[in-house]
């Protein structure tokens, strides 16, 4: 399988105790974002206060997205074209920014989430991979269906261990823009610790730990499936 997976969402979701979105608070806020570079958004949606949008799009697919909730703040790279660096440069700078803004004292907990897809290397039908010979199902689905299966895969849920912090949610699948590659989408939930002004750093982390997460133990564990498979005669 290649070792080089090509990410396609970020996503860092902070949790604070709700506050209503004023405006001006985030019109102010919006203006400064604009003075930040990386972190910057070229338009924004006021028409419902409860859901305050800042996004900037570029080219067919890719967006970046800021939303602000009454108990949330939602940072969004859809069809990402950046590096993880300039995302995390951006949940840094909006993060801090955004509890100036909204006199926010504390996020109280967050989740990060990586998507991405492997390409194989043995294997031209990611679901021939994933359920007939990763799974062991060749020949147990289609007796019973008896439908087409367009995109199949797995769940797993990792519970937060004293040695590992925040819950992992991964999951695995065919791909249903490309024949040939793996979708791996990885969700970290983190109640703790609290992030005071200042402390954004422990969120970066986290983002860096769910990606180390699909790059090493996931990568891992779907490589040791692609193998060359061999005929008799």
């Amino acid at each position: 399988m290649q070792s080089e997976d090509r990410i396609i969402h970020f996503a860092a979701e902070l949790i604070h105790k709700p506050r209503p979105n004023k405006k001006e608070d985030l019109q102010r806020l919006y203006f400064e974002l604009s003075q930040s570079g990386p972190a910057s958004y070229d338009n924004t949606d006021f028409s419902f206060l409860q859901q305050v949008r800042f996004q900037s799009r570029r080219g067919a697919k890719s967006q970046s997205i800021a939303l602000f909730l009454p108990d949330r703040l939602l940072i969004v790279e859809e069809w990402a074209d950046i590096a993880m660096s300039d995302f995390l440069e951006k949940v840094r700078t909006v993060g801090e920014k955004a509890m100036q803004a909204r006199g926010i004292d504390a996020y109280l907990a967050h989740t990060a989430t990586v998507r991405s897809t492997f390409a194989l290397t043995h294997f031209d039908d990611a679901r021939v991979f994933l359920l007939d010979h990763a799974c062991g199902q060749e020949g147990r689905l289609a007796p019973h269906f008896s439908r087409p299966i367009s995109v199949g895969g797995l769940r797993l849920v990792f519970p937060e261990t004293a040695d590992s912090p925040g819950s992992f949610q991964v999951n695995i699948e065919s791909f249903r823009h490309s024949r040939n590659e793996v979708f791996v989408e990885a969700k970290g939930v983190f109640s703790q610790p609290r992030i005071a002004p200042g402390e954004i750093g422990t969120v970066l982390q986290h983002i860096k730990d769910v990606r180390h997460f699909v790059s090493n133990s996931v990568f891992n564990y779907l490589n040791q499936f692609d193998k060359p498979q061999f005929q008799d005669g």
